[in-house]
């Protein structure tokens, strides 16, 4: 019998992670945790870089649509979330996740977090920069390009 698949998370604006969930990747994990993040202007630095790589208890997301706080300063469905016993913090961020096998970032995103985008080394989950509406792609700021011409001779990637 073959293993569950890995997913595809998505970092980026509204449109661009729009068109990937209605192409299907949307998905929660056992602690309710989805394999998007939506960037608006609101989000801050800190929370794009723990979406991104880091650990974090169970709190709201300020800069995610839908999300907006109750009365006790989270949003609805952080109060729902399942805690872990002993009540540790649940991974949150993306390369932390087992089921997460490739994440794309929009390019304009991954330059705001261009450390923590730079440190990350295995082979999986993989980092994919991507154009968004309002960024066109540009290859001499892609990281994984420039890994990628180190590894092979100029003649070779033409």
């Amino acid at each position: 019998m073959a293993g569950r698949g890995k997913l595809i998370a998505v970092m980026g604006d509204e449109d661009t992670v729009t068109g990937f969930l209605l192409g299907g990747i949307g998905e929660l994990d056992k602690h309710r945790r989805p394999n998007f993040l939506v960037v608006e202007k609101e989000t801050s630095l800190a929370e794009i870089e723990e979406t991104f790589r880091l650990f974090r208890g169970i709190r709201g997301s300020k800069g995610s649509r839908g999300a907006g706080p109750t009365s006790l300063g989270r949003p609805w469905w952080a109060l729902c979330a399942p805690l872990t016993l002993p009540f540790l913090p649940v991974p949150r961020g993306f390369l932390a996740r087992e089921d997460v096998g490739m994440i794309l970032i929009s390019q304009a995103l991954a330059e705001q977090i261009r450390p923590a985008v730079a440190a990350h080394a295995r082979a999986l989950p993989a980092v994919l920069e991507i154009p968004s509406k309002d960024h066109p792609y540009d290859p001499a700021r892609d990281s994984v390009l420039r890994r990628a011409r180190g590894l092979f001779a100029p003649d070779e990637l033409r």
